[in-house]
């Protein structure tokens, strides 16, 4: 706040304040519009010169305001960073989402370097137009999808913080536009590759020597199995997996496994499929902490501590290494349907090919499942319509009949296989 001279003047009633500050000859003026307090210079330094620019900066302002022109103009870098600090302080309450640190870094990469200087209110169809194309350049293309996506939530973040403030009308948002390329299809593996994959694990874990390579491939199998019956995400939600939020309960007579899962985008509960249990009880057996429990007296102790260690208590952050090492290994590295490699996070999609191709799991459902949007699941197992609609497609079956024309001939036709002809 500037240090201002104790010698203010009212004019208009009382409805402005005219004052200098400190070491000024200029009169400075001061009114509240719906509740914003405008501060201006009138660039004069005669009393009755400046009373009279004060009223008509007064009435400009109301016009703006009574046709939903922001009262306030402030510069897209200080909105932005005001809009950073807020998302800084909901996660540091716990009650923000983990996408805010998305957006917080795509705020700082992209759009105060280009958006800084300007005017949050100045900014229109033609700058955005603009800053499309000064993103590809500075990404070294076009943007995906999903990216623009992140983008463009991360902006409404910033204009909204500013409508808030009341240096945006809510009229004047603009509308941002998401015409980004497709996605490509996320490798996952098939029923078969699988399969192979579960049989390979116990011998591959055999040959490993004793000790910490021992330990570190008896733990990825678990992390794979746990990852691929429930659909969590490797890193974020399975890190953050600690055995309190393990819940397993009866219902109609059939046990349950409920995991509670934080991440990306907040905290949800999950059903397991029901030999997930198994591969729980497999890494509680091995961590000497806490193996001198029983399996239902663990649960019930609500533990504060990471489900995915090895057996000393240790939380390793190789994983990713040791999988991709066995995919290798076992010639699955690489998704022959896109070309792409393998890692923990094909294991994710997987969950989800089997879940709606097999399972006959519904799109919805399987969002809630996995914390995503039913629109994002469309998106990436659009590929997988064909097969769940498969009988649609296919037709009625027929057989091939055989018979004997008039002249002998043998006729071979097709007819409904369940027709009786």
């Amino acid at each position: 706040m500037p240090v201002l001279s104790p010698e203010t003047i009212l004019a208009s009633d009382g409805d402005i304040k005219l004052y200098k500050r400190a070491r000024s000859r200029v009169w400075q003026a001061t009114f509240n519009i719906d509740g914003h307090w405008v501060r201006v210079s009138t660039k004069c330094k005669d009393l009755e010169k400046a009373k009279v620019e004060a009223k008509k900066l007064m009435m400009e302002y109301q016009f703006r305001q009574k046709h939903q022109l922001p009262v306030v103009s402030k510069r897209f870098g200080d909105v932005a960073r005001l809009a950073i600090a807020e998302m800084n302080k909901a996660l540091a309450a716990d009650v923000g989402k983990k996408t805010y640190l998305d957006y917080i870094i795509v705020i700082e990469r992209y759009f105060i370097p280009f958006f800084g200087r300007m005017l949050v209110e100045n900014i229109n169809y033609e700058t955005l137009r603009d800053f499309d194309r000064w993103r590809s350049a500075k990404m070294g293309r076009e943007p995906k999808a999903s990216t623009l996506n992140t983008h463009n939530s991360a902006m409404n973040r910033v204009f909204d913080e500013a409508i808030v403030r009341g240096f945006l009308s809510a009229s004047h948002k603009p509308l941002l536009k998401n015409n980004g390329r497709g996605g490509e299809r996320r490798p996952d593996f098939t029923l078969e590759e699988y399969r192979s994959l579960i049989r390979s694990l116990p011998s591959w874990i055999e040959q490993a020597r004793d000790g910490k390579s021992r330990e570190m491939r008896l733990l990825m199998r678990d992390y794979v199995l746990i990852l691929a019956n429930t659909g969590i995400r490797e890193g974020t939600e399975a890190d953050n997996l600690l055995w309190q939020h393990v819940h397993v309960f009866q219902e109609d007579g059939k046990q349950f496994l409920e995991l509670s899962v934080k991440g990306k985008t907040g905290r949800r509960d999950i059903i397991c499929r029901a030999n997930t249990l198994g591969f729980l009880k497999r890494i509680h057996a091995r961590c000497e902490d806490i193996n001198h429990m029983s399996f239902e007296a663990l649960l019930k102790a609500k533990l504060n501590k990471p489900v995915f260690r090895l057996s000393d208590g240790t939380v390793t952050k190789n994983l990713r290494q040791t999988f991709k090492a066995f995919l290798k290994a076992k010639g699955l590295l690489v998704c022959s349907r896109t070309g792409q490699n393998r890692t923990l996070y094909s294991l994710r999609h997987t969950y989800a090919t089997f879940a709606l191709t097999t399972d006959g799991m519904e799109m919805h459902t399987l969002g809630k499942q996995m914390g995503t949007s039913t629109p994002m699941i469309e998106q990436h197992y659009s590929h997988l319509t064909p097969r769940l609609k498969k009988d649609m497609l296919t037709g009625p079956r027929y057989e091939l009949h055989t018979r004997k024309s008039e002249d002998g001939d043998v006729v071979e036709s097709e007819m409904p296989k369940d027709e009786d002809w």
